[in-house]
């Protein structure tokens, strides 16, 4: 593993805060590459080139006892048994060999630390490459054929669903909330999981519905719990392979579409959509011609207050007095209204065959006017 100086820097200001001695990082070539001293940075270290050769500590009693040395010791730092680079504590080895075990375990803990979080953007990018190859690419030829993907470990026999999540929220998240996301996942470990912005990608090797379903709710709660923030999600059909998993992707989008605009739910399948998979992801070209002939007598204003009142009118059944409480008006108000939608359009929302059309010239309407 090779240290960078910027990391040695930090580690060296860290050490130096908790015993106050001058710490030096010497690399594998023994040239020291930080330093609490910022005029030893860059020079040669005999001593650690000692240390290097015999794998041991060394002490060194005065100044220049070896080229570029001051007094003090000098200890291997190891990592996966192996030496990855030499720190130096400075000042009489009497008075500074108290700090030598707190010195090399708190810099190995360090190292380790960033190592594991190294590891933790390492896997989060390969996962980034795999969805954008996958979902986003039209060039999936290496994703697409055969099981094993090289260093990307991605088996593309397994069946999966595509998840496609929104957070509600227009703060910008933090890599606590993939974490946090990623540990609910961990009996997943060919998923992937990806976040960009305020919306959330998994590509699920849990694809039953019922098992599936019960695992998101139970992450919204968690979410909600810990992070404050609401989340809701759009499920495609099960893919194994890459045109498969795009067209899981759009109908995931399209689900969270629906969910987010025109359903009552927080987790909608695609297999679930109703009317949705009628009107996503595009219109037909005939539904603009429709929407304006059933509604061509009303103004932009008068479509959206008529499609209020029928969302209205059909939440509570044709109930005229649930629907006139939630509207805030007169029970004859709404009659009125009532009427007054039929005369316009020439289609009675009190009869079931004339509500159909009614409902679908607003939906075509609402579609038009979200995206």
């Amino acid at each position: 593993m090779k240290i960078s100086s910027k990391l040695a820097q930090n580690i060296v200001q860290s050490i130096k805060e908790i015993i106050n001695q001058e710490i030096n990082f010497i690399d594998t070539e023994g040239i020291i590459i930080a330093s609490t001293d910022l005029d030893r940075i860059d020079q040669k270290h005999d001593g650690a080139l000692k240390v290097l050769k015999t794998k041991q500590r060394v002490l060194v009693n005065k100044d220049d006892e070896f080229q570029g040395t001051r007094r003090g010791i000098n200890l291997p730092l190891y990592f996966d048994d192996e030496i990855i680079a030499v720190v130096g504590i400075t000042g009489n080895p009497k008075d500074v060999s108290k700090y030598v075990d707190i010195l090399t375990k708190m810099t190995e803990i360090l190292i380790k630390e960033a190592y594991l979080q190294e590891m933790s953007y390492s896997s989060k990018e390969n996962q980034r490459i795999i969805m954008e190859n996958l979902l986003y690419s039209s060039q999936t030829a290496e994703f697409g054929n055969g099981t094993s993907h090289g260093i990307y470990k991605y088996d593309m026999s397994i069946p999966r669903r595509v998840i496609q999540g929104l957070f509600i929220t227009d703060r910008n998240l933090d890599s606590s909330i993939y974490n946090h996301i990623r540990k609910m996942f961990t009996d997943q470990a060919q998923s992937i999981l990806v976040i960009n912005g305020n919306t959330l990608t998994i590509l699920s090797t849990s694809i039953k519905a019922d098992v599936l379903k019960s695992k998101l709710s139970l992450l919204q709660q968690s979410v909600k719990k810990t992070f404050n923030l609401d989340l809701i999600f759009g499920i495609g059909s099960v893919c194994t392979t890459s045109t498969e998993s795009r067209k899981s992707f759009t109908e995931a989008q399209e689900s969270l579409m629906w969910a987010k605009n025109f359903s009552h739910l927080t987790i909608q399948f695609y297999e679930d959509l109703d009317l949705g998979i009628l009107l996503l992801p595009e219109l037909k070209a005939s539904a603009p011609t429709f929407e304006n002939k059933i509604l061509r007598n009303l103004s932009e204003k008068e479509k959206a207050d008529y499609m209020n009142l029928l969302k209205a009118y059909e939440k509570h059944n044709g109930s005229i007095t649930k629907c006139s409480a939630e509207l805030f008006i007169h029970k004859n108000t709404l009659q009125y209204r009532l009427n007054s939608l039929h005369e316009k359009t020439g289609f009675n929302p009190r009869d079931l065959n004339d509500y159909v059309i009614l409902k679908l010239a607003f939906l075509i309407f609402e579609i038009n006017h979200t995206y």
